[in-house]
């Protein structure tokens, strides 16, 4: 077994051995579900049923220009995005907690359209009490998008294509432990983790992207995981919120390790007007790139980055807006 996996298991073991003795009283119950549900960014307010809300945001741009001496490019851009969540705090020493992100955004100049934004993602993951910071736990995540994707822009077609909704599709299942001791700090180890990739469109499947075989519409791989996130209020109406997303293949080589981060700054105007700055780091070592136009030099992975300045309306709706 690759060092990197016996490392995770120990020191997962040491922990919950060291945590074994600290007697679980009921109100250690009590705030293990308000804290695991934070994690979502929102407060327990039923402790028997469920919790649903979320929040819809959208954000707009337009410039235009006539007869401009500096120059410039007519242009228009929206973006939109829906956070959703359902929570399940029964009694004992249960949580079941789901999270749903939906984005997509698009810009326009004169005749080009390009895609700035385009993700789904599913999150569900269930909780249950060992000590009073650490829980045994289940987790399952999807992520994909909605619409084609294109490395240039004005770029159309099945042909130039690079990615589509399931292509790439990822699956991931972990089996560990959650450590939070408390409401800002949460970590998700899972020395047991299946990991799918999926790429159903059958020319970019052909060329073996996103790390398929060459043919195969879907790539399996079982490794160690870690997901760990970071809330934290700045100021009054301005907060930070960061994640790492950190997967280790056992059967191939251990020491590469994928790597899927964002880092978000939030500011709330008001109630109904809000504004975020975010930015994410992609590594990936299935996902290559090539670097020049010969079809003979195989491609290389790259960190990738990518960073948004967004203002606009955003609207709480269900148990989020009861806690504005």
């Amino acid at each position: 077994m690759p060092k990197a996996a016996l490392l995770i298991i120990s020191l997962l073991s040491l922990s919950l051995q060291a945590q074994n003795n600290a007697l679980v009283k009921e109100k250690d119950v009590l705030e293990f579900r308000k804290l695991s549900i934070q994690r979502l960014g929102q407060d327990a307010l039923d402790t028997t049923k469920w919790d649903l809300g979320g929040n819809f945001g959208i954000q707009f741009t337009q410039a235009s220009y006539s007869n401009w001496q500096a120059g410039g490019v007519n242009s228009i851009a929206g973006n939109s995005i829906f956070n959703g969540f359902a929570n399940y705090i029964g009694k004992g020493k249960w949580v079941w907690s789901n999270a749903m992100t939906l984005a997509y955004g698009v810009n326009f100049q004169d005749t080009i359209f390009n895609k700035t934004d385009d993700r789904i993602e599913i999150e569900s993951r269930l909780d249950y009490l060992h000590s009073k910071k650490w829980s045994y736990s289940a987790l399952a995540n999807f992520r994909t998008q909605f619409r084609p994707g294109y490395e240039n822009p004005g770029d159309i077609g099945d042909d130039v294509k690079i990615s589509d909704f399931m292509a790439p599709g990822y699956l991931l299942f972990g089996l560990g432990a959650t450590n939070k001791p408390n409401k800002r700090f949460t970590m998700f180890l899972s020395p047991i983790t299946a990991k799918a990739t999926f790429v159903t469109v059958e020319r970019l499947a052909n060329m073996g992207a996103y790390g398929v075989d060459s043919g195969s519409s879907y790539r399996l791989e079982a490794g160690a995981y870690a997901n760990i996130t970071y809330k934290r209020k700045l100021w009054k109406n301005v907060d930070l919120q960061g994640r790492i997303d950190l997967f280790s293949n056992y059967v191939e080589d251990p020491s590469l390790i994928d790597i899927n981060s964002e880092l978000i700054m939030f500011f709330k105007v008001n109630k109904y007007i809000k504004a975020n700055v975010s930015l994410a780091y992609i590594y990936d070592h299935d996902v290559k790139f090539d670097l020049d136009e010969d079809p003979l030099t195989p491609g290389v992975p790259r960190s990738q980055f990518k960073q948004v300045l967004s203002i606009g309306f955003s609207y709480d709706f269900g148990a989020a807006a009861k806690d504005e």
